[in-house]
């Protein structure tokens, strides 16, 4: 059976009274909530959010139109019934760490600089092939898509795999209170969203920020090859299990064999062949074992194997003659190097192009940082290099430096791909990677378009 409320059991919890409602209204019951009405299911609560570019009050009539069976909101509506709170997303919050009390499932947090949402897929997948697994939907990892998350924990759930994102200090502590995990990991700690931490150094004290929320008790993952989880992970008092090129769960190899597979030889498993492109992926597989293991997992190739076809990030596939690597989804140093490590190994034969965005919010440390991506995609044989975005020309300037045989500056997406057309080749491979905000992935429809009518011709 799924959880269920009704409207005077929430208006308990909150700590409020059900507005314009009958004694049969406040014994409505729902079994969903939800922030936004263009997906809200007829049943559900509907929360009233706020924010600096909209108001969700203005839709309460078309969450009842949808069948909301009453609304979580600062205001009384005429619509229907309500429950009216000085801060709707407090409200979520509280409600939602009430749920996780009462579910007996297993929680396992993870935080990062980058692999987040990589790293949650691959564990879910593991953990799925033998237990009812919950886990964050997409990359809904905030304040808001935390307890959502939350909610989606039923009474038979066993494990809940629940992502957590900050860009300021305590905002992890906070998401952990709401989610009371029983085991964390921190998938790498790297510059990013420096403008809201200020130093590497405190975004590693707001990471383990996670370790904290454990207790003596609680089980923590610790990424063996990262200098700043192993710092981390000395603080914690609890049991622990190492993972990395040495560790309780041993990264021995990492390669590609003739079929384009991965292959991974892991200890104390052995080998895994699975369609990932990006070899720094493979820290993720290792978390996924280092769980699997731990909860009496012994198959590990079919899970993951199934996981990694689809992969939210990192996609390689064709783009008419050329090879696309398409990571565009965001963007950090670690993530760049990483990006164009695969790059380098992808193309072994054929031109290596990349066209990379700013990485954004990285404070003052953002021309230095976006200079030392330059400078290795240079290292890495990039023969040619095209960035756009704030902090584009230190990239390039790096990259110039360092020997790069072309990196030039453009702007629009469009001019981007006419210059990929005119200097590609059929085989060579392209990334496309930048922040979120650089929208890089809109190349690839330009070039697509141009190949297109290529062949028409």
């Amino acid at each position: 059976m799924p959880w269920e409320y009704t409207l005077q059991m929430a208006a308990e919890i909150l700590g409020t009274e059900v507005s314009g409602a009958s004694d049969a209204d406040e014994r409505n019951t729902f079994n969903s909530v939800s922030t936004d009405t263009r997906t809200l299911e007829p049943g559900a609560l509907f929360f009233a959010l706020e924010g600096e570019q909209y108001d969700a009050q203005q839709f309460v009539p078309q969450a009842f139109e949808k069948g909301a069976v009453g609304v979580v909101s600062r205001q009384a509506s005429d619509s229907g019934p309500g429950l009216v709170v000085p801060d709707p997303l407090q409200a979520l919050q509280k409600f939602a760490a009430y749920h996780r009390r009462q579910c007996p499932a297993r929680v396992i947090a993870l935080t990062g600089s980058c692999g987040k949402t990589t790293a949650k897929d691959l564990i879910a997948a593991v953990l799925e092939s033998r237990y009812r697994v919950e886990k964050t939907q997409g990359n809904l990892n905030n304040e808001i898509g935390c307890p959502l998350s939350l909610m989606q924990l039923q009474p038979d759930t066993e494990y809940a795999i629940i992502e957590m994102g900050a860009n300021h200090p305590g905002e992890i502590r906070r998401l952990c209170q709401l989610a009371r995990p029983d085991e964390a990991l921190i998938t790498l700690v790297a510059p990013a969203h420096l403008e809201g931490f200020g130093s590497i150094a405190d975004v590693a004290r707001a990471k383990g920020e996670i370790v904290e929320a454990l207790g003596p008790d609680g089980l923590f993952y610790v990424n063996t090859d990262n200098s700043w989880c192993v710092e981390v992970a000395a603080t914690h008092p609890g049991p622990q299990v190492r993972v990395g090129k040495q560790g309780d769960v041993a990264l021995k190899s990492v390669g590609f064999d003739e079929d384009g597979l991965m292959r991974l030889d892991i200890e104390p498993i052995g080998v895994l062949r699975l369609p990932l492109r990006i070899p720094a992926h493979s820290l993720n597989v290792l978390f996924a074992v280092a769980i699997g293991l731990q909860h009496g997992i012994t198959d590990f190739q079919t899970p993951l194997t199934s996981a990694s076809a689809n992969p939210s990030r990192g996609k390689f596939h064709r783009l008419g003659p050329l090879h696309l690597l398409d990571d565009s989804y965001n963007a950090n140093p670690a993530s760049m190097e990483a990006a164009l490590e695969a790059l380098q190994q992808l193309a072994p034969t054929g031109k290596k192009i990349a066209a990379l965005g700013a990485m954004l919010e990285l404070g003052e440390t953002a021309p230095q940082l976006h200079r030392a991506v330059g400078e290795t995609a240079a290292r890495l044989g990039v023969d040619c290099l095209f960035a756009r975005g704030p902090h584009a020309c230190d990239m390039i300037e790096g990259a110039l430096a360092a020997g790069a045989p072309h990196a030039e500056v453009i702007e629009d997406h469009e001019a981007i791909a006419h210059a990929i057309y005119s200097l590609a080749s059929p085989g060579d491979t392209l990334l496309l990677k930048g922040s979120r905000g650089m929208r890089m992935e809109a190349i690839a429809p330009y070039l697509a378009s141009l190949y297109d009518n290529t062949t028409q011709a």
